[in-house]
């Protein structure tokens, strides 16, 4: 296998991202470009010079049609394939990643289920008409996201926690988390997904995923009413019409590039091209 650059990472998964977007007009899927990526389509026009992933968000429904899609049309889609816990139980995952099985990656402090490159799908939920719903809600699920993420670790480590109270505590829950097993704790996230209603609901997230974003990570379903296009690495690709306000509610401004220290990769992972 050979070790590829960044900037190789981020050209192959710009070409898993041009593929799920035409199975999405093909299909008729909702789909937007979320998190780091929208901001690099905004701010840089393409990637984040140093971000090492592409995050998309759609709809429940939407997200179900495209996985039942990839699972159906598996062999037709190859080197592409979608992996997530339903269809490979090795993974440590929630959400879905749709993967290039040309490549391979080497993630630190993870046991290895077959990933390759990838793009993120990030499947959006009713969380409530309130903030005080979706806050009675978040709690539930991130506890079983965090501890689901946990289990899944080889070791204790730091990664990206930057709290010292939650690293402390990171030791006891390793423990039960290994007790318990993944399963345990994703079993509960989906069961909490599968009673959110998207159409009933004013506020939408992806609650089965494990992040410290408060409020941050709840968005009034309007502002994903209307989708535009927007330049990324010169194609386009789906973006929120408002995404001026989706960005200022997750990140404040935006626009204004982080210190020079923290312009690094989230993701721990070497990455190869199979030979």
């Amino acid at each position: 296998m050979q070790l590829i650059s960044m900037q190789e990472v981020q050209k192959g998964s710009l070409e898993i991202l041009k593929r799920i977007d035409k199975i999405c007009a093909q299909l008729k899927l909702k789909y937007c470009l979320a998190y780091g990526t929208l901001i690099g389509a905004i701010r840089h026009k393409g990637f984040i010079p140093w971000d090492d992933d592409v995050d998309i968000m759609m709809p429940r429904k939407d997200y179900d049609t495209l996985v039942k899609y990839f699972i159906d049309h598996k062999d037709e889609l190859k080197p592409l394939e979608i992996i997530n816990p339903q269809v490979n139980k090795k993974c440590p995952y929630t959400i879905s990643r749709i993967s290039d099985s040309r490549y391979k990656l080497d993630v630190d402090n993870e046991d290895d289920y077959g990933i390759g490159l990838f793009v993120d799908v990030y499947p959006l939920d009713g969380v409530g008409n309130s903030v005080a719903e979706y806050t009675k809600l978040k709690n539930k699920s991130s506890r079983y996201a965090s501890m689901c993420f946990v289990s899944t670790r080889q070791k204790v480590k730091r990664e990206n926690t930057k709290s010292n109270f939650k690293m402390a505590i990171k030791y006891p829950a390793f423990i039960v988390g290994k007790i318990l097993g993944k399963d345990f704790f994703m079993n509960r996230l989906y069961q909490i997904a599968a009673g959110c209603d998207y159409d009933a609901s004013q506020y939408i997230g992806c609650i089965i995923w494990a992040s410290d974003d408060g409020i941050r990570g709840i968005f009034p379903k309007s502002w994903f009413d209307e989708l535009i296009d927007v330049e990324f690495e010169g194609s386009y690709f789906k973006a929120p019409k408002e995404y001026d306000k989706v960005l200022t509610h997750g990140y404040g401004d935006y626009m204004k590039l982080p210190p020079e220290n923290e312009r690094i990769a989230h993701h721990y992972y070497d990455a190869y091209r199979k030979k």
